[in-house]
């Protein structure tokens, strides 16, 4: 057989092979994967999509996660800076050029039943979300996750998922109000011991803090 030929057998034995597999199957590896994943960091293209203002913004950055609950994000648009840390207990929104930092309860703010929880290791997909395949890009699964818990008030989640290591490359969150915030993950490294002062924040000299608890 033509080397072309088996490369073409290969390949429709391998999309055969993961057609086969229910959603279940899949949100299942997907859980898997993310529990044998204390850490991980990489680079991050963010496109954020305001429904109120009209307008589309798109920034690019680094983001570090280290298990349970502990994040960091830091992206830049336009000139503007703007550097999230979470420690476990609190949420940290910095804005340097502003001078600002938001602060938030860690836990009021990613309850197991948000989107975003899942990213931060509070959420269990099989536990907190309902999942649906959507059409996928080529060698990937996506899957549409709804929140069981009042579904209306928490907003989507969708995610991009490698179809062979069940890697997450890729993310959409729909909040209530419509706005969307599209991410996409490169150069992705897992359990490499993430350094635990990148998650420590101190408030420079000079800046604001604005608290802003959250309810439960």
């Amino acid at each position: 057989m033509p080397a072309w030929r088996s490369a073409a057998v290969l390949l429709i034995a391998l999309a055969a092979s993961a057609s086969a597999q229910t959603v279940d199957q899949v949100v299942e590896r997907v859980q898997a994967r993310f529990d044998a994943t204390n850490d991980f960091t990489a680079g991050v293209a963010q496109e954020l999509v305001m429904a109120t203002a009209g307008k589309t913004v798109k920034a690019t950055g680094s983001v570090a996660f280290k298990r349970p609950g502990k994040m960091r994000w830091t992206l830049a648009a336009n000139e503007q800076t703007q550097i999230i840390i979470a420690d476990g207990e609190t949420l940290w929104f910095y804005q340097p050029e502003e001078r600002q930092v938001l602060k938030a309860p860690f836990r009021a703010a990613f309850r197991s039943s948000t989107p975003i929880s899942f990213l931060t290791g509070v959420g269990r997909l099989s536990e907190d979300f309902d999942a649906a395949f959507e059409d996928p890009p080529a060698g990937r699964f996506a899957l549409a996750l709804r929140p069981r818990k009042a579904a209306g008030e928490l907003g989507q989640l969708r995610l991009v998922v490698d179809a062979t290591s069940y890697d997450i490359v890729g993310a959409e969150i729909v909040d209530p109000v419509g706005n969307v915030t599209r991410l996409a993950f490169s150069d992705l490294k897992r359990n490499t011991g993430v350094d635990e002062a990148q998650f420590h924040f101190e408030v420079p000299a000079g800046v604001d803090v604005i608290e802003a608890p959250i309810g439960n």
